[in-house]
C-alpha cells in the first residue's frame, strides 16, 4: 500500500532504481539528495478507531525516519543540547522532509497499531536547514573565514590577475554572500587592509595560511576567476562571455585543503564590463555552493566522529613524567580513544590523539586535569593542534 507516494507499478520500479543511486551520491549534493530509510512507528488504538491509530503510527514512523536522517549530520550530544531548536524547526515539520514512502508492514496488537515504512527522506534539505540553524558552526567553534580570489576580465589576454585587500572582486563578494546566508562568519573586511596585494593567478597555500593567520581566520578560500568574450551572438550586437572560477578551502593551522572545485558559466551582454562580471558572478555562485557543501560535509564528519588532534608536549624533564602524562591522558581524560607517539627528542615530544570532540574541548579538560608531580600549561590551541608544557 502506498500513501503520499507513487502508485503506478512502472513508477515503483523507477523508485527502486533511483533511490539507491541517490543514496550513493554525497549527501551535500543539494536539496535533491535523498536517502531510503526504514523506520517503525506506533499509534494508540482509542475506542477501536483503527484508521486514526494507523495514521498516527505512520506519522510516528516518518518522524523517526527524519530523526535518523538528522543523526547522520550531527552527534547525539548536539541533538540533546539543542533539542528544542531541532524540535521546533525540524521534527515538527517531518512530513516536509519526506519525498515519498511505502508501507513495508503493519499490524494491530492489543492497544497499539504498528507500522513499518520505507521512506525517501530529503537529507539534502535537512542538511541545509541544520546548517541554517547554526548548529554545525557552533559545534566547530564558529570558525572565521576569509576569501582570496584573484580576478582577470577581458581587458586582454595579457592582463594580470590581481587580489587587492581594499577592493573585493566580484567572485569574493558572491562567495562571501552565499556563505553568510548559511551562518558562516568572516573576518572583518577592514582587517585585510594590512595585507599586501597579490599579483598573479596562483595564490599558494602558504600565502593563504600566512594571510589567514594575520587576520585570525581559521579557513581561507583561495582561488582565481577569469572571463573573456566568446564573440558576438549571431546576427546581433550582443556578445557572449565565458567565465571560469576555481577555488579551494585551506585550513590555516595545518595547511590541509578540505575542499576544492572549478566551475564555469556564460553570459550574454552588450557591454564587456557588465558581461564578464555577470559570467563571473554566475560561475562564482556555482563554486560557492560546491565548496560550501564540501566544507559542511567535512565538518559534519568531524563533529560526529573521532577527531585526530596533533599535540606538541614540551618541558619533559624525565621520561617517567611523559609516560604518566600519556597514561592519564588515555585513561582519565574523557573522550580520548587512542594515542600515537610520533617523535621524541630532549624535552619535547609530538603525539597524535584520537578524541571524541575538538582540540579546544581536549585542551580545556587538560587545563584542569590533576597530574602527580607536575601541571600542564596550555600555550597554544588551534582547530587541530595543541601545544603545552609540563611544569614540575
Amino acid at each position: 500500500m502506498m500513501r503520499k507516494g507513487l502508485s503506478c507499478p512502472w513508477i515503483m520500479v523507477l523508485v527502486v532504481v533511483v533511490i539507491p543511486l541517490c543514496a550513493a551520491v554525497p549527501v551535500f549534493a543539494g536539496e535533491e539528495a535523498a536517502e531510503l530509510i526504514e523506520s517503525e512507528g506506533t499509534g494508540a488504538i482509542v475506542q477501536n478507531d483503527m484508521a486514526l491509530a494507523r495514521d498516527n503510527a505512520i506519522n510516528d514512523a516518518l518522524r523517526k525516519a527524519v530523526e535518523q536522517a538528522v543523526g547522520m549530520f550531527i552527534s547525539s550530544q548536539t541533538i540533546v543540547e539543542n533539542f528544542t531548536v531541532i524540535e521546533d524547526n525540524i521534527y515538527s515539520r517531518s512530513q516536509g522532509y519526506i519525498r515519498n514512502y511505502s508501507i513495508a508492514s503493519e499490524k494491530s496488537e492489543e492497544t497499539l497499531y504498528h507500522v513499518k515504512v520505507k521512506a525517501s527522506v530529503k537529507v539534502g534539505t535537512i542538511q541545509n536547514d541544520l546548517s541554517a540553524l547554526g548548529l554545525l558552526m557552533s559545534r566547530k567553534g564558529m570558525p572565521r573565514l576569509m576569501v582570496l580570489m584573484t580576478e582577470r576580465t577581458s581587458a586582454g589576454e595579457g592582463a594580470a590577475f590581481q587580489w587587492d585587500p581594499t577592493a573585493p572582486s566580484v567572485a569574493e563578494e558572491v562567495i562571501q554572500s552565499d556563505f553568510l546566508k548559511d551562518g558562516f562568519t568572516f573576518v572583518d573586511r577592514t582587517s585585510l587592509a594590512k595585507l599586501q596585494k597579490v599579483e598573479g593567478a596562483d595564490i599558494s597555500n602558504d600565502t593563504a595560511r600566512r594571510f589567514g593567520d594575520q587576520v585570525d581566520a581559521e579557513l581561507v578560500i583561495a582561488g582565481s576567476a577569469t572571463a573573456k568574450s566568446a564573440g558576438n551572438v549571431a546576427g546581433t550586437a550582443m556578445k557572449s562571455y565565458q567565465a571560469t572560477v576555481t577555488g579551494r578551502a585551506i585550513r590555516t593551522d595545518n595547511g590541509v585543503v578540505i575542499a576544492s572545485a572549478t566551475d564555469a558559466a556564460s553570459s550574454v551582454h552588450i557591454e564587456d564590463a557588465a558581461g564578464t562580471a555577470d559570467a563571473i558572478r554566475k560561475a562564482s555562485e556555482k563554486l560557492a555552493a560546491n565548496l560550501k557543501a564540501q566544507i559542511i560535509a567535512k565538518w559534519q564528519g568531524e563533529v560526529a566522529s573521532v577527531t585526530m588532534v596533533s599535540m606538541t608536549v614540551r618541558g619533559i624533564k624525565s621520561y617517567p613524567d611523559f609516560v604518566q602524562f600519556k597514561s592519564v591522558l588515555k585513561s582519565d581524560v574523557r573522550g580520548v580513544k587512542e594515542i600515537y607517539q610520533r617523535s621524541m627528542k630532549t624535552g619535547e615530544a609530538k603525539i597524535d590523539v584520537e578524541v571524541q570532540g575538538s582540540a579546544q574541548s581536549l585542551a580545556d579538560t587538560l587545563a584542569v586535569q590533576r597530574f602527580d608531580g607536575f601541571t600542564v600549561d596550555i600555550t597554544n590551541v588551534t582547530e587541530n593542534h595543541i601545544e603545552l608544557n609540563l611544569i614540575k
